[in-house]
Order: structure tokens, then sequence, then C-alpha cells
């Protein structure tokens, strides 16, 4: 299939490209009438407004209006005017592709546009889109392919869950668990425990309509058939092949998992409509959350006390030290003579 449609592309390209660039005598010769009238008069100027009409104008209007140019253009009355020469000029050949079936040529590409020459040939001006256009779109695009698939995601959950508590309730209290139950009904157990497939069952029908509900029009026994009917319907795997779990149903009808090696509950969070993905969940804005938290300031580091150097002892210059040792030993030696 890829196949195909690559090779229709490229069909399309090469056939666009010949017919771009097969131009015919008589198209080449308007495009350069019309580029010569430009240049002279100015852009914008087509046969048209240089006969001084409208591409509505009729046969007899334009052979009226080439008379009078033809006149007032004339090389006798203008001489010297080299200018004046190429207008009468460049008028008898716009005339005589205005009065035949050549018009309808050049009222094709006076209203589709008329192709530039670039040097081999005449083709058509074509927008390039740069780089920062290229970027935005891929950005937009990753965004909107993002955002998708995680509302897809999202939806197959919320489905997923639904699917999963309507078992484990069906399982639980009957097939009937949600008809509403009268004053005089027996009250539902506070919890019990049930084994149900880890996705709930098959073929396990939607709930009613809160419209629906409100408005009387539910038929519970019939909603109680198709709830019989998924609890006794064939799985599309085999036993083996499915996954069963074990959930506490309470009586409010919250759901917990049971985990038998632990001997613990965990709660089971419904998938609400609030959780539903939005664009400032998609990875441009994640990203300058992200960079945004990483530029807060920081805690200011505490200035380190200035602790003042302690001072080494310096040794005393061996000299005094000797010259004291000297003086206690006379000391000494006197005291000891008394």
């Amino acid at each position: 299939m890829r196949v195909l449609l690559f090779l229709a592309v490229l069909v399309i390209c090469l056939v666009g490209t010949k017919a771009a660039n097969d131009w015919s005598h008589t198209d080449i010769e308007m495009f350069e009438i019309q580029a010569a009238l430009e240049k002279a008069e100015g852009e914008g100027v087509n046969f048209y407004s240089f006969l001084g009409l409208t591409p509505s104008a009729s046969m007899s209007d334009i052979r009226k209006a080439y008379r009078q140019r033809s006149l007032e253009w004339h090389p006798d009355k203008n001489p010297n005017a080299a200018e004046v020469h190429q207008r009468f000029e460049r008028l008898g050949r716009i005339h005589s592709i205005l009065r035949d079936e050549r018009r309808d040529r050049y009222n094709h590409f006076l209203s589709f546009g008329f192709p530039k020459w670039r040097g081999t040939g005449y083709y058509y001006s074509r927008y390039r889109p740069g780089l920062p256009l290229i970027l935005s779109v891929l950005l937009l695009l990753s965004v909107g392919v993002q955002l998708a698939v995680k509302k897809s995601q999202w939806r197959k959950s919320q489905r997923r869950y639904e699917n999963l508590c309507r078992s484990a309730l069906a399982a639980a209290w009957g097939p009937a668990f949600q008809t509403p139950l009268a004053p005089s009904s027996k009250p539902r157990p506070a919890e019990k425990k049930v084994r149900v497939p880890m996705h709930g069952y098959f073929d396990m029908p939607p709930a009613p309509r809160e419209a629906d509900i409100i408005a009387g029009t539910v038929n519970w026994d019939r909603e109680a058939d198709k709830v019989r009917e998924a609890l006794h319907a064939p799985s599309p795997e085999t036993d083996d092949e499915v996954p069963l779990i074990e959930l506490v149903v309470f009586g409010d009808g919250s759901l917990a998992l049971y985990e038998a090696a632990t001997r613990e509950l965990i709660p089971l969070e419904p998938v609400l409509d609030s959780d539903m993905p939005t664009l400032m969940s998609t990875w441009p804005f994640q990203l300058w959350k992200k960079l945004a938290g990483s530029r807060e300031v920081a805690p200011e580091a505490v200035p380190e006390q200035a602790t003042e150097p302690i001072a080494e002892p310096t040794a005393e210059p061996t000299t005094n030290t000797s010259a004291i040792s000297k003086k206690e030993a006379k000391r000494r030696k006197r005291a000891g003579k008394t």
C-alpha cells in the first residue's frame, strides 16, 4: 500500500513538472510580452489595463481601445520617441492575442498567475518554507500526535477500569448489581472477595446512560440479563491464558486489589474525566516546566566564619637560651657555697 502511494505521488510530481515546463510557443510569447509590459509600465499591468479596459471587455471595446491607442502612439506622431515606438509595437502584439482564441489562454494565466523566467525556462514561483517554519510545523505535529496518543491511552484506561469495576460488582452482588435497591431489600455485604479477569469480562455491557436513568426509561431486567450473559460467555482466550486477579468489593462500590503474598489491600483509583490529558501535558510544556524548576534560586550558602590564624610559637634564638642557662648555673653554684 505504501509503495503504491509513493508511486502515485511520484507520477503526480512528474506529470506536474512536465506540465509546468511544457509550454507552447504561444504561451512563451505571452509570457515574454507580459514580462516586458510589466517592466516598462509597472508591476501588475496586464493586457487589459494597458488598453484601459477590464478582462470582461467585449471585442468591440477592445477594437475601439486599440484604435485610440494606435492613433495616440503612432510612430509618425512621435518620430523621436523610442519608448512610444516600443509601446506601439507592443500594442499590436497585444491586440493580435486578444482578438482570437489566444485570449482564453491569456485569461487563464491572468487568473492563476504567470510563470517567471528562471534562466532555463519559465517556472511558477513556488513558496519554499524556511527552517523556522519547518521546525514550527514539526513542533505542532509532534504535539498533536502526542496529545492524540495520550488521549487514546486515557480513554482505553478509562474503559478498562469501568469494565473491571462492573465485572467485579457483578461477581460480588450478582447480575442485578446496578438495579436500584428497594427500601425492603437485603443490604449489600460490607466487603466481598472475588476473582475476575484482569481486564474484566469481555462482553460486559456498558452502564446505562445517566439521562435514561433519570428519565426512568431503563429496563433493569434487560440490563441484568445482559450482565448475566457476559458472566457466562466464553472468553475469546483459553482459560489458561486469562489472568485472574483477586479484588475486594466494599459496600460503597469501591475496589481494592488483594495481594495474596503480603495480604495487603491496594485501593484501585478510578480514571476520572479530570485526568484527561491536556495540552499542558505534552513534551514542550513539560520540558519548560522542568527547565523552569531547575532555574529556581538555590538557598544561599552560609558564609564560613572567619577564624583568626593561630600563631605558632616561635622558637627563641639559641644564643639567648644558652645565655640564660649559664646564668642559672652560676646562681645555683653561689647558693651552694653559702
